[in-house]
């Protein structure tokens, strides 16, 4: 039995529905439906041929270093990325990256070669360096830090290109085929098909595990290919250099750059399954042709004459108007009078949003828009029917009055409204037209559609609204009203979630908090203010003793939280402090002044000083086990100051703090003992020894085992 409700919201939003739609100029850019760019302008002069300029591979390691080759010469240089002037400007001179055959291995034996041209790098998360090296048929494995030689694998077809991908890296060989050459004892063939004449390769991480993996053939010429390994598919790619693949969003789907020849915009464009969707494009000035890379930061980094560069997003150009054709929508009931649409769009002054509504009882559509929902229960609308039936369209109205709990629209976006003007009918279809200027576009994000309509005809007398016409006009005079009385309902039947800390909207929590004395701090996270209010009423109950205020920073920090009082601590010895070692306080058999710690039979000592008992009283420490910034320091401060018990002081620790010797190391409460972090490589006059580095590392062998357990 299928139970069909009589009224209720049909929304129209998310990518999945957005690309069930027909779009005629119109592109889906993640979420947003904006207008398609206009083509790229045309190449200057001297590009507008083949590229011929050759191939040089960038790669940035895991510390910020990009590496640039310099094939016709045999050598590479390096860029150290995170070093910027004072301007925020990366620096652009490469130093010389000097390489040694120290340690190289061959077959069991060691060989003193050096790559001959490095034409292709990649950096795995083993500090090493990847050079793919035709002439050589080999892909040397180099020690960044040490500048050595760590291994030669070597092929029998030249490798033209590598790709790394988390602790993965990949080669392709001159035949199209992949080989995975890490974390592996030997190279392994993929199950990647092999491309002929494919001379570049991306790889990235999938959003359901995996690798995504694609190859580009006959780089630089009007016959370049994008080839999906994992899905294989072929795209056209005229005239692309290199490319590059991000990691994959399981909604959007996976991010591809496409660099073009010297003075072209780099093209992008997201690819979900085997369906393309275009991106806004990359300008980048200078650019060599030769090769880019992901920098730390997410931009794309390119080489130039004058050194390292970062793409930019390029001015955009876009068709003056397009639509987008949506598929049909179910209300359930025949004969169903639609009420209000809403959308959510960022509408430019100079640009403008409107729509076309067509209803109807029967989904027996033939001839649907591009074909696209032929057979299904979700077809786009009939070609005929939009050839011969569409009239003027409807226009949107800004809806500036506040919605209180409901959620508030995207940033930089705004809802509006208007009635749908459409026959009764059980489905809908909503057709929008976007029109721009030539670098500003709408945006639309998303659109819902209420059903039925309003009822307020009923309550007037019936011969106000006998005529059809005139019940159009009133049905449409009435629905502003009619829409402010449903929002007032809806505030009305949800007002107890402005009660209930877990749900209640974030301009309201300060209201909330009020009801319990509980003055919220601007620093606190969301999360903290509404769990402290849930919990205010507990927790102020039992205010200022130990359990209420660990509990409160507890939840502050999403820490293990540890509060030691000073006083317990008297007659405990702490390591290189005489002074408290010397406590006269003894508790187990008695209490007196005077003697020693562990012999309760001696005598008071007639010469020792007196028991500074201010040195513990009314002092306790609270350690946090985190790391913590400055500004949440700063924060944990003022809620221990607001709620620790009157005339006590407190001194506040983290995990940063270490263990002192002689001030207060307790293992397990001021110091925790356990499995570090791991030690990083110590670089002589950056590092220092006994900080956090280890002098030296495990042989390369010894990675490749734990890699396979």
């Amino acid at each position: 039995m299928r139970l069909i409700p009589d009224s209720g919201v049909l929304v129209l939003k998310s990518p999945a529905q957005w690309r069930l739609c027909a779009h005629r100029d119109t592109v889906l850019v993640d979420d947003v439906v904006v207008l398609q760019s206009q083509s790229a302008p045309p190449p200057a002069a001297d590009t507008s041929g083949n590229f011929t300029g050759g191939f040089a591979g960038l790669a940035f390691d895991a510390r910020c270093r990009l590496f640039h080759p310099r094939p016709e010469e045999g050598l590479i240089d390096y860029v150290p990325w995170g070093e910027t002037t004072t301007l925020g400007v990366h620096a652009t001179t490469a130093t010389p990256f000097a390489i040694t055959a120290a340690g190289t291995e061959v077959d069991g034996g060691v060989s003193g070669e050096l790559p001959q041209r490095p034409l292709a790098l990649a950096a795995g998360t083993a500090d090493y360096l990847y050079i793919a090296d035709p002439d050589a048929k080999a892909v040397w494995l180099v020690d960044t830090w040490q500048q050595e030689i760590a291994r030669k694998l070597e092929f029998n077809l030249a490798p033209l290109d590598v790709a790394a991908c988390g602790g993965d890296v990949f080669a392709l060989l001159a035949d199209g085929s992949t080989w995975q050459i890490a974390p592996c004892q030997a190279p392994e063939r993929t199950e990647w098909p092999a491309i002929a004449g494919a001379d570049r390769l991306t790889v990235a991480a999938g959003a359901k595990r995996g690798r995504l993996a694609w190859v580009l053939s006959a780089a630089g010429t009007n016959t370049a290919q994008l080839h999906a390994l994992h899905i294989t598919k072929s795209y056209p790619a005229f005239f692309a250099t290199d490319l590059l693949a991000e990691t994959e969003n399981p909604e959007f789907g996976a991010m591809l750059t496409l660099a073009m020849r010297p003075g072209e915009l780099f093209s992008r464009f997201r690819l979900r399954d085997d369906q393309a969707t275009p991106q806004p494009d990359l300008l980048a000035p200078h650019y060599d042709g030769r090769g880019i890379a992901l920098a730390p930061d997410g931009r794309i980094a390119y080489w130039t004459a004058q050194g390292l560069r970062h793409a930019a997003p390029a001015r955009m150009h876009y068709k003056p108007d397009g639509r987008v054709f949506g598929f049909a929508l179910d209300s359930g009931h025949d004969q169903n009078r639609w009420g209000r649409i809403t959308v959510e769009a960022c509408i430019p002054p100079g640009t403008a949003i409107t729509f076309h509504a067509f209803s109807r009882d029967e989904l027996d559509l033939v001839d649907p828009i591009d074909g696209l929902g032929a057979g299904g229960d979700t077809p786009v609308l009939s070609q005929h029917v939009w050839d011969n039936y569409a009239s003027k369209p409807q226009k949107l109205f800004r809806d500036t009055s506040q919605r209180p709990l409901s959620p508030a629209p995207a940033e930089g976006f705004a809802y509006f409204d208007a009635p749908v003007i459409a026959e009764p009918g059980r489905y809908l279809w909503l057709v929008f037209e976007l029109s721009g200027a030539r670098s500003k576009s709408p945006r639309l994000r998303g659109a819902s559609v209420e059903y039925p309509g309003h009822d307020l005809l009923s309550k007037l007398p019936r011969t106000l609204w006998r005529e059809p016409a005139a019940r159009n006009f009133l049905f449409r005079f009435l629905m502003p009203i009619a829409a402010m009385l449903d929002e007032w309902e809806e505030v009305s039947s949800t007002r107890h979630r402005l009660l209930d800390a877990r749900i209640t909207p974030s301009a309201a929590l300060n209201w909330l908090a009020g009801f319990v004395a509980l003055i919220l701090d601007p620093c606190w996270p969301e999360r903290a203010q509404r769990q402290l209010i849930l919990e205010a009423a507990t927790l102020f109950r039992t205010r200022g003793t130990l359990a209420s205020l660990r509990r409160m920073v507890e939840i502050l920090t999403e820490a293990q939280v540890i509060i030691i009082e000073h006083f317990r601590l008297r007659g405990g010895g702490v390591v290189g402090n005489p002074e408290v070692n010397a406590s006269q306080a003894v508790l187990g058999v008695g209490y007196r002044i005077g003697g020693r710690i562990g012999d309760i039979n001696s005598a008071p000592l007639a010469n020792s000083e007196p028991v500074d008992f201010d040195e513990f009283a009314h002092r306790f420490t609270v350690t946090v086990v985190a790391a913590l910034s400055e500004a949440q320091l700063a924060c944990v401060r003022r809620l221990i100051e607001h709620h620790k018990p009157a005339h006590t002081d407190f001194t506040l620790c983290t995990s940063a703090t270490s263990m002192r010797a002689g001030v207060g190391a307790h293992v397990g409460i001021s110091s925790v003992v356990g499995r570090s972090a791991g030690f990083d490589q110590a670089i002589l006059g950056d590092a220092a020894l006994g900080a956090g580095f280890l002098l030296g590392r495990p042989a390369l062998d010894e990675q490749l085992e734990d890699a396979h357990k």
